[in-house]
């Protein structure tokens, strides 16, 4: 195959990165843009190629389409992966595959049934600093995984205002992902044993969205070892990046710490902050940044005929911690993960 003809499924942020990370890439053909605000699509349709729709369905009877990226809202994943994968599409989805297990297990048996790739857009495994961390983190350097800790927290304006659906998710669904993500990558465990968590649900509520404020979870791993995962959605305004970035891990031979919102710029005007540059970029009229690698690892494995980075079953994993995490705060007790 030398060209792959892709869609894009939701035109918001992250979908406006997907497709111009395909429009950029020279081995992708953008088809489609589809957005049930067909306003939307069509605006992003007519800067990115491709054509508009609001009806998933379209990109899935095209046979001419190869693979799509699904960019909807975290609650809304399930059902436009099946429809592409019964189309015969390969997908790249965003994180969380799902925010059941039985149903992010669902996806990736219908991808290993049609032979299709199911790819999960952990888009920090892209990101310099964590590269760099994986490196730090190989056995031979670091040792075994003793503990860790990993927080990501937004400000408020970003359940307020950046997210019209954030009473349907919360930052257990909007940030832990990443950071579940980055710690079962780093250190390699997948026997997640147990997890215990807390969470509260007061200052967001009272503004009429019904989510979490804060979550915070500590996983157990079979041999012992424990990590502690917390994300916030309820940072004061003024925090001065859109990020609260941390992690930390402890090895029997090392230590590796990464702070990740610091990315080596200070601006000081109306307000000080400490803006987020790595991840998009315009770079005299093509965007860079580490959120399109991942997207055009996708393009150049399928066009390789090999599996991307990210199968659906690390997904599957990923849901299976923040699902128990959640049946934690509610039961008041340790819950072992789905399939563990």
């Amino acid at each position: 195959m030398e060209q792959l003809n892709v869609a894009v499924v939701g035109a918001g942020l992250i979908g406006e990165v997907h497709a111009r990370a395909y429009a950029a890439h020279p081995g992708a053909n953008l088809r489609w843009v589809c957005d049930l605000d067909i306003k939307r699509a069509r605006k992003l349709a007519k800067h990115c190629g491709g054509r508009a729709t609001k009806d998933v369905k379209d990109i899935a009877r095209d046979p001419s389409v190869h693979a799509a990226s699904v960019v909807t809202p975290d609650f809304a994943h399930r059902a436009p992966v099946m429809a592409l994968l019964k189309g015969g599409e390969h997908v790249l989805c965003e994180k969380p595959l799902a925010m059941k297990t039985s149903d992010a297990r669902a996806m990736a048996a219908a991808a290993r049934k049609r032979g299709l790739q199911l790819m999960v857009n952990f888009h920090n495994r892209w990101n310099p600093l964590f590269l760099e961390a994986k490196k730090e983190t190989a056995p031979k350097r670091f040792g075994e995984f003793v503990l860790g800790y990993a927080r990501l927290s937004n400000p408020y304006w970003v359940p307020k205002k950046l997210l019209s659906w954030a009473g349907r998710s919360g930052p257990e669904w909007f940030l832990l992902p990443h950071i579940t993500d980055l710690v079962l990558w780093l250190t390699g465990h997948k026997d997640v044993r147990s997890v215990r968590a807390l969470g509260q649900k007061k200052l967001l509520k009272s503004m009429g969205i019904n989510a979490y404020d804060a979550v915070q979870a500590s996983v157990t791993f079979a041999d012992g070892s424990f990590c502690t995962l917390e994300s916030s959605w309820v940072l004061p305004d003024a925090w001065p990046s859109a990020i609260d970035f941390k992690l930390n891990l402890q090895g029997s031979r090392a230590k590796v710490e990464v702070v990740a919102d610091d990315q080596g710029i200070r601006v000081t005007g109306r307000r000080h902050s400490t803006p987020y540059v790595s991840a998009v970029q315009n770079a005299f009229g093509k965007t860079t940044g580490f959120f399109q690698e991942p997207i055009m690892h996708f393009v150049d494995s399928l066009l390789a005929g090999r599996e991307p980075e990210c199968p659906a079953e690390e997904g599957v994993a990923v849901t299976a911690v923040i699902e128990a995490a959640v049946k934690s705060i509610r039961t008041g007790r340790a819950v072992k993960p789905q399939g563990a």
